[in-house]
């Protein structure tokens, strides 16, 4: 019985959703009026209605005129409720301003922009992301007349790419908390999704030699540094024997290993599957980021020379982000 239910839901949601996305076609901004809002009494208001029955049937069985006056009382009050949820939420306008990048598995921050040209304003507005089902990504915001505000809206990603939070519900349940006014928009909103940073194996260092400004060295490489005093147990060939033959003492030969200052975050030089490899990069370049170490990036088909800044940051993260995806979702945008 159960799953027949969920069926019958299913079926049914999916014409509704179908039916608004023909009145709501999809748009960066758009105004609330009487072809996009929906009006019906909840679940308080349908429990008003029962108990106004119950009293009308009480002073119609009774014929006491005070107890079906209440009832008339009620009713009108039920009528009146309608046209002010009407008119609470009519003549607003709604207008996608931007989202934020986010890393996959974060909320993702949508900034709308809210317009109200009543004098009245409006009140106890609720504005949510069809698939938001926690009470934190609903925001609620009261509006003056003529004020433009921004909101920001929370959705939930999963993974990298470009997210589109679906339809946007719009709602209130003023005056009386009896009567729900709401509707879908049908937003072109779209955020960039980094991928999600995971710890890995650091990529190999592939640049200069290191003698640069900022250049680590290590004991033990090939490049000669400089003479120290001769200790027991240096090796021989590393004697300097042209200056022992000068009489100038005996002293042993330094070697070191320079590296480079710059790093570069190197698709082949992880060995992993391809979503952990990005990840695995996008940890290494906000880590490098952190450090003030130079950084570049290779992908195939791609490369950006080492850099640092917020902005080389950014265009690494959307590289990364963007990597293989699909024609159509990068044609989204």
């Amino acid at each position: 019985m159960s799953s027949l239910l969920a069926s019958w839901r299913a079926s049914w949601e999916e014409r509704f959703y179908r039916w608004v996305d023909k009145r709501t076609p999809r748009t960066l901004q758009v105004e609330l009026n009487r072809k996009n809002l929906y009006i019906f009494p909840n679940l308080t208001g349908l429990l008003y209605l029962a108990i106004t029955f119950v009293i009308w049937l009480l002073g119609t069985n009774y014929q006491n005129n005070l107890i079906l006056a209440l009832s008339y009382l009620l009713v009108s009050i039920f009528v009146v409720s309608i046209l002010h949820a009407f008119a609470n939420l009519a003549g607003i306008s709604i207008r996608f301003v931007g989202a934020r990048p986010a890393f996959a598995g974060d909320p993702v921050a949508f900034v709308l922009e809210l317009n109200c040209i009543n004098k009245a304003g409006c009140d106890n507005l609720e504005l949510r992301w069809q698939n938001g089902v926690k009470s934190s990504e609903t925001q609620v915001v009261t509006l003056n007349h003529n004020e433009p505000q921004q909101v920001t809206v929370r959705a939930q990603s999963r993974e990298r790419g470009y997210l589109q939070p679906g339809r946007l519900l719009v709602q209130s349940r003023f005056p009386l908390g009896i009567i729900r006014c709401w509707t879908w928009l049908n937003l072109d909103a779209t955020a960039l999704i980094y991928p999600a940073p995971i710890i890995t194996d650091e990529p190999h260092a592939q640049a200069s030699d290191g003698r640069e400004e900022g250049g680590a060295s290590q004991r033990g490489g090939d490049d000669f540094s400089g003479l120290r005093d001769y200790q027991a147990g240096d090796p021989i060939k590393h004697i300097a024997w042209k200056q022992y033959a000068q009489d100038k003492g005996l002293f042993t030969k330094e070697y070191e290993a320079f590296f480079s200052a710059e790093k570069w975050l190197d698709w082949d030089s992880l060995n992993q599957p391809q979503e952990l490899r990005l990840s695995g990069l996008c940890y290494w370049a906000l880590e490098y980021e952190q450090r003030q170490i130079p950084y570049g990036l290779h992908l195939p088909g791609f490369s950006l020379a080492p850099a640092l800044g917020e902005h080389h940051l950014q265009t690494v993260l959307t590289a990364l982000a963007k990597f293989n995806l699909p024609r159509e979702a990068n044609h989204a945008r």
